[in-house]
């Protein structure tokens, strides 16, 4: 009876033991191929907290970004992703840590310099995307199933559906730059880093730029979340732990910094806070 006992035990004791890390192919957060494989920045950030995690086994899984939010609800294993906004809606199914794990500057929309310069916007203070939407009747275009939190999914949320154009997939957000550069989209949603690589790639007559949200906080903090399950909960405390030194630290604010465009690192700087 002991030893059926054990065998019945085991499966759960491996399960707990091993975090199975979600990456999606989205540069720069995740950079699976090419000269800057594996230094992306929220897989630098997963390679920081592992190293933290004593007694923890770790499995990458590649996943569409389409997917990989959804994979956190399996109940019989332990998924965890780096960098999620939490909302309500998610934490009915993830748990997450009360640490960040990434700190950034808050979504900013891509724009042809045109559409800048006919509407009179201004670099210095951003746009209202809400106005851009409901006064100038501007079409958007965003990665589905992705929040860029609460504000901004606020917004998008009371817009009229036939302006808004989501792509799934892990290429959505260069699909949308590719769009935007064609005119079927006005504007895009996406993050400052995001935007400047994929200009270096795409925009080779420097067509576009970038204008911060008005809606949107300054910055933006990201926060790694696990299934919800006991295991889960269990590896998130552990992580939270990790976290809480790592974030202030010297590794992390390079981490941080890495891959944001030069001109606007110093927006970002203050709230890099080192020990």
């Amino acid at each position: 009876m002991r030893i059926l006992l054990l065998v019945l035990l085991l499966p759960t004791y491996c399960l707990a033991e091993v975090i199975n890390w979600i990456v999606v192919d989205y540069p720069p957060y995740y950079i699976l191929k090419g000269e800057y494989m594996g230094q992306g920045r929220d897989e630098q950030v997963i390679d920081l907290v592992s190293k933290k995690l004593v007694g923890y086994k770790f499995k990458r899984h590649v996943m569409p970004a389409s997917r990989a939010v959804k994979a956190l609800g399996r109940s019989n294993q332990v998924f965890c992703m780096a960098s999620l906004y939490r909302n309500q809606e998610r934490e009915q199914f993830i748990s997450f840590t009360e640490q960040y794990s990434t700190l950034g500057l808050s979504p900013a929309i891509a724009i042809s310099k045109s559409l800048v310069e006919k509407l009179g916007l201004s670099n210095t203070y951003g746009a209202s995307l809400q106005s851009l939407i409901l006064k100038h009747g501007l079409t958007v275009g965003s990665t589905l199933n992705r929040s860029y939190g609460k504000e901004i999914d606020t917004v998008l949320k009371a817009a009229p559906a036939e302006q808004l154009s989501m792509r799934a997939g892990r290429d959505s957000l260069e699909s949308l730059t590719y769009m935007l550069l064609k005119g079927r989209v006005d504007i895009i949603l996406g993050y400052p880093s995001e935007h400047a690589y994929l200009s270096k790639l795409m925009d080779a007559n420097n067509e576009l730029t970038q204008l911060s949200v008005q809606e949107a906080k300054a910055v933006a903090t990201g926060y790694i979340g696990c299934s919800k399950n006991p295991q889960g909960d269990i590896a998130i405390k552990a992580i939270d732990e990790a976290l809480a030194k790592l974030n202030h630290s010297k590794q992390f604010t390079t981490v941080m910094l890495r891959w944001l465009p030069q001109h606007m690192a110093p927006t970002l700087k203050p709230y890099l806070k080192e020990y």
